[in-house]
């Protein structure tokens, strides 16, 4: 998982050679720079806090001080707190970052939410040509036991990089971290990376699912191969299935490459190009705070793959 939030330091490096405008943002308003090279594993793994409630005070200071989340929590709610209704924080060449503040609630699971949320404003000549939601804090007023934020940081090469996360009694959980680069020529913010949960996504044309290794496939079970037939039925982890017939092409490749019915780097070609399809054609670039999960993506994803092993059985079979 550590080498996505490499490959941000590597875009933002390269960025330079594209983007020449430097946005020079006053630094109580720039977010914390943490946030470019996070290591999510590591993060939930050190932010989580297995019996905090009944541990003793010393070894609850001890399981905050592991998280670094808890370092700039402050920094964010002074920010918050800063930005009445909305507040220009850039200005040049004609173009506005211009950071707006609104109250938010929201319904899940029959548990309701509320909260504040900072979007962040693309303008050009008074028009708004790009929106995100740059932070945000909310509550879950049904019973307390949830708290969200979202922190953000704003590089001076225009690249901006966002992380949403979850605090309960069992700690701090990291949910969703994005990239985005500001785009002066489109006039937008144009996303570029995304981790949540197992799966990253760069794009164009890179999607992943990196697996648990805890995670044990029957791949022989009742449940297993009803899904099988039928990948859209409800209850199917299409992670497993994903895993199923990627490692199915792979061997089918595989006897492509030692028949000489295909070059040695076969599979990589194949998989980024059904990559890039499936996510030209499934945006998930929405800007909700709640989870979401690219159910779509992952049935296309499914279907490609299928078609690509048939087509392999196909060349085998010759």
């Amino acid at each position: 998982m550590k080498h996505l939030f490499y490959i941000g330091i590597i875009f933002s490096f390269f960025s330079t050679c594209c983007y020449s405008q430097q946005f020079n943002i006053e630094k109580k308003y720039r977010g914390n720079s943490f946030l470019n090279k996070v290591d999510m594993q590591k993060l939930e793994k050190d932010c989580s806090r297995e019996d905090y409630i009944n541990s003793d005070y010393s070894i609850q200071v001890e399981m905050d001080k592991r998280c670094p989340l808890h370092k700039f929590g402050n920094y964010f709610s002074n920010v918050l707190n800063s930005v009445d209704k909305s507040k220009v924080i850039y200005q040049k060449n004609g173009l506005t970052l211009k950071l707006s503040k609104e109250a938010f609630s929201f319904v899940e699971e029959e548990d309701d939410y509320s909260g504040a949320k900072l979007t962040l404003s693309l303008i050009q000549n008074n028009e708004i040509k790009d929106q995100i939601t740059l932070a945000n804090t909310f509550t879950n007023i049904t019973n307390f036991l949830a708290v969200g934020y979202q922190y953000y940081y704003i590089a001076p090469s225009g690249d901006i990089y966002t992380l949403s996360l979850f605090e309960m009694d069992s700690g701090v959980g990291p949910q969703t971290w994005k990239h985005y680069k500001i785009d002066e020529k489109k006039l937008k913010f144009d996303l570029l990376q995304i981790y949540y949960g197992s799966y990253q996504i760069t794009y164009p044309d890179d999607f992943s699912v990196v697996p648990n290794p805890d995670d044990i496939i029957d791949y022989n079970s009742s449940k297993f191969l009803e899904c099988l037939n039928d990948e859209t039925k409800e209850g199917c982890n299409r992670i497993h299935l994903y895993f199923y017939y990627l490692e199915l092409l792979k061997q089918k490749t595989t006897l492509l490459v030692k028949k000489k019915n295909a070059p040695k780097n076969n599979l990589p070609l194949i998989k980024k190009k059904i990559d890039k399809l499936c996510l030209s054609k499934h945006s998930i670039l929405y800007d909700d705070i709640n989870s979401y999960y690219p159910i779509e993506v992952f049935l296309c994803e499914i279907k490609e793959l299928k078609q690509e092993i048939k087509q392999a059985e196909i060349k085998l079979a010759k």
